[in-house]
């Protein structure tokens, strides 16, 4: 199918392929820098976020109705000002063989004074971040080459 608008298709798939890439190589990055530079504790899994905006939470179960699905992780944590923090997980949860269970103790780091920006420290986060990392790249590559006006 040939279009008379290659650039301007090549422009908005650069913009978005550079958002994703940017977005959750973010993400990525504060994984890596926070534990030197911000304050690291434990928190501990209370539930889940899955297909949706509803949050499950189930006592001895993993919270899932279905087998398949990643479930986002919701944590709770005491910050050093004696204040019980509450929040979610930034990462795609993708895979299966990944998820949490409620209960579950994880680390956690976060920025000084901005407790709302913490980020789980577990390998399990590192997947799905990678498998975005790797979507928004192919969608740079494309992008750059109908830029370039290369066949695909």
């Amino acid at each position: 199918m040939k279009t008379k608008n290659n650039k301007l298709i090549g422009l908005i798939m650069l913009t978005i392929g550079l958002g994703i890439f940017f977005y959750w190589g973010n993400i990525l990055t504060q994984m890596v820098y926070l534990p030197f530079s911000g304050r690291t504790t434990e928190a501990k899994i209370i539930g889940f976020k899955s297909k949706g905006s509803k949050w499950i939470v189930k006592n001895g179960n993993n919270g899932s109705k279905s087998v398949l699905t990643g479930k986002s992780p919701f944590f709770e944590f005491v910050s050093n000002n004696n204040e019980i923090i509450k929040s979610q997980s930034k990462a795609p949860q993708v895979f299966v063989f990944f998820n949490y269970s409620i209960g579950e103790k994880i680390s956690v780091a976060y920025p000084i004074g901005d407790t709302a920006n913490a980020v789980i420290l577990n390998w399990r986060e590192i997947p799905g971040l990678l498998l975005m990392l790797a979507f928004g790249f192919l969608i740079i590559v494309v992008a750059w080459s109908i830029l370039r006006g290369q066949k695909i």
